[in-house]
Order: C-alpha cells, then structure tokens, then sequence
C-alpha cells in the first residue's frame, strides 16, 4: 500500500485502518473475536463494523475511514486474501454540499493583533518568526520545518520551500510542492534578526542548519504546531478571555503541551485557510494564491476560500461593470 505515499500519510492510515483490526478482534456474541481470518469477510461483517464505527463520529470522519478500508480491501484482494467481491461491499456515506468543508479560519484582524504583539513583547522570537511566516506564506507545517537558514534569500527578500526527503525532511506534495515565495522587506528585516541573535546555532543530522532549532538540531515537526497553538490563544496575546478565565490559574497556561488543549487557541491549519481568504479577499488572482499556497484552484475554492457569495459578486462587480 506504500507506493508514493509520504510516511505521514502511511501512518495515518494505518492509524483509521486500525479500528477495523480492533473491531476484528473484539468479541462477538459468544466471546470470540469477531474475525480471525479475512478470507471468511462478507458482507455482513462490513455492514456490522460501519454501524460500530459510525457512532460518536461525524460522517466525515466515517466517510474517510471507510474510504481506507476499501483501499486496504482493495489491496488485499489482489494477494488473494478477501473475497473479490468484498470491495463493493464497503458503500461509503453521501455527502451533501459543503459537509466536506470547513468554515473555521483565522480573521486578518485576529492575525493582526497577533502579530504586533509578537513584533512588540515578542521581537524577533521564533514565535514572532514562526507565526509571521505562516502567516506570510501559507505554508503548510511541512514547509516550514523543512526550511534552512540557506532557502532564506535577503537579498531578493524571497525564501525557497525545497523537498528533501533524503536529507530528513519531506513536502506534503513532494516536488510539486516546492516554490519560491516573495516576502515583504520588513519580515525579512524580521528573519534577520532572528537568525543574528535568537536562532541557535546547530546543524541537524544531515548536515544543515535549520532555519527553526532546538538544543538538538532542528526543531521537531510536532512541536511547530504547539508553538502555533501557544501564540493563538486570546490570553498569550493580552486579549480576554471568552471562558472568563484568569490566566494565572488557567490550565491551558502551564506547560506548552497544555495550550493545545485550550478550546480558543486556533489550528495551524486554520491559520492557512485565514490566510488564504485574505488574499482572495485582497482582490489577489486565484492563480496567484494557488501558486503561493500551494494548493489547487479546484480545492482553494472548495476547502480554503471563505468568502460569501455576495462578497465574491462584489469583488467581481469592478471588472464587470464596464463591459
């Protein structure tokens, strides 16, 4: 099942395919375990896990579960392993419009705040760096750690998004996903003066050195997005807090594994999609955006752009009007 896939994407199915093997070997009515070998899997036993696995989930969730295990299925019936037939058993949900989308995006206002605070009590941190880069860019988690002190270009205050996958670290896209993004000279300015006084100065097992560190090299692909979950609080950014809470005594406020946990921080991924819509809303070509981001014209407009249709008919209305 390997083929070209990234071991992140590998991990996370083995991760969704393992509730079928748990439910296999969970116990039926007579204390055995459901299913002990696939080549006696049949319909029943298909139709028997969706309706296990279907509750406490949204359809979503359901839907791209199953949509694994067809593909596991898939696989083993050319080994010979489960019935030829047991693929088209697997029938997967139907979505309606706009129940694969999310609407959760951080507002340019939200990131604005964020950031002048980052620039004021902040400067120059890899906070400051890491949040205005995403920001900035609208690169994936991926791209920002694969980032070396070298992909930053001062002089064209551009930066290069590489895939090196032999060299420890790897695009979601892979190849495709590598481009040059142009950055503004303040941010540059920005970077500078991060990597002169605040960036540690060690190399990674390859032999490079990252743009973002740790005492061990470069920063851990995992410990990004807390970082991110850390500046996005309301409270780290001296704004209220919705809850109320005081943040002396708040249990999102401790250790940094804590703010992941805080139910007003903001995903990583959220922060992308924000930054995406204020492109679009910034009159910025989808082409454009696509390029930038690194994402597709088809799925920017179905997963990332978070404009209404009225504000879409507005921005429209100027190239209109003198026709």
């Amino acid at each position: 099942m390997d083929g070209e896939l990234s071991p992140n994407t590998i991990k996370a199915r083995e991760y969704r395919v393992g509730f079928f093997v748990r439910w296999c070997e969970g116990a039926n009515n007579n204390g055995e375990p459901r299913l002990t070998n696939l080549n006696e899997i049949s319909g029943r036993d298909i139709l028997r896990y969706k309706n296990w696995r279907k509750a406490g989930i949204n359809k979503v969730t359901l839907r791209t579960q199953l949509s694994d295990l067809r593909q596991f299925l898939s696989f083993c019936t050319t080994i010979n392993a489960v019935p030829e037939s047991i693929v088209e058993k697997v029938e997967l949900p139907v979505l309606e419009r706009g129940e694969n989308e999310r609407e959760t995006y951080m507002d340019h206002a939200e990131a604005m705040e964020i950031i002048d605070f980052l620039e004021t009590y902040e400067y120059a941190s890899l906070n400051h760096v890491l949040f205005l880069l995403t920001w900035q860019t609208g690169a994936r988690i991926s791209g920002l750690h694969s980032l070396d002190v070298g992909d930053i270009d001062f002089e064209s205050e551009r930066l290069a998004i590489r895939h090196r996958p032999d060299e420890g670290t790897r695009l979601k896209n892979g190849p495709d996903g590598e481009r040059v993004v142009a950055l503004p000279t303040k941010t540059i300015n920005i970077v500078r003066d991060y990597m002169e006084v605040n960036r540690l100065p060690v190399t990674d097992d390859h032999g490079r050195k990252p743009l973002f560190t740790s005492e061990h090299g470069r920063m851990h692909k995992n410990y990004l997005p807390k970082r991110l979950y850390q500046v996005t609080r309301p409270c780290h950014y001296a704004q209220e807090c919705p809850a109320d809470k005081d943040p002396f005594g708040c249990e999102y406020t401790g250790a940094i594994d804590d703010a992941v946990a805080c139910p007003h921080n903001t995903r990583p991924h959220d922060i992308r999609r924000g930054a995406i819509t204020h492109w679009l809303r910034q009159d910025v070509p989808e082409t454009a955006v696509s390029d930038r981001m690194n994402v597709s014209e088809k799925t920017l407009d179905r997963h990332y752009d978070q404009r209404t249709d009225t504000e879409k008919a507005e921005q429209r209305r100027q190239y209109l009007d003198d026709l």
